[in-house]
């Protein structure tokens, strides 16, 4: 028997509370996602708090605020300032389903985080325990080796047998 999506956890984190915005209960929220735009299309988030139980909250109103790279959130229950304030430090949550569609090859942090990467010949590497930013491109970081994430290296990115197939470059091992 499947589960309705409604049993599905809350895991993916999409924003942080930063602070309030106005005397009104809105929330200045630092997204951590490529899409802030997203969230006027979502109803309902999961807020976890710095102190206290979590809970399942509705959204009212988000727009993007231009300029500032934060985004304005409007919660069903947070009235005034002093509400919004004692929010600050919140992590924001929603469902898998709810991500935007990415296009093929390309992946959310989270998918990526714990494959094993095998090389091409087998020899295993580890599972992806960080994803390191440089200016040029990503690396994929395994106890063992640092992989550049560019065309040439990583061969496959199987989700569902949960491995990165690369192809191995002098330089990658740690």
């Amino acid at each position: 028997m499947e589960s309705s999506t409604e049993d599905q956890p809350y895991d993916v984190l999409v924003g942080i509370v930063v602070g309030a915005h106005g005397v009104r209960g809105e929330l200045r929220v630092a997204p951590e996602t490529d899409f802030p735009e997203r969230f006027a299309e979502l109803r309902r988030l999961y807020l976890s708090p710095t102190r206290g139980a979590g809970r399942l909250v509705e959204i009212v109103g988000a727009r993007v605020h231009q300029g500032k790279g934060l985004v304005l959130l409007r919660l069903a229950g947070v009235e005034d300032r002093e509400a919004a304030l004692a929010l600050r430090g919140s992590r924001l949550y929603i469902q898998e389903r709810d991500l935007a569609p990415l296009p093929a090859g390309r992946y959310y942090e989270f998918q990526i985080l714990g494959l094993r990467v095998v090389t091409e010949e087998g020899c295993d590497l580890g599972p992806v325990t960080d994803i390191v930013r440089t200016g040029a491109n990503d690396v994929y970081e395994t106890p063992q080796a640092l992989i550049p994430v560019i065309e040439p290296v990583i061969r496959e990115v199987d989700l569902e047998q949960g491995r990165i197939v690369v192809r191995w470059m002098e330089g990658m091992l740690k």
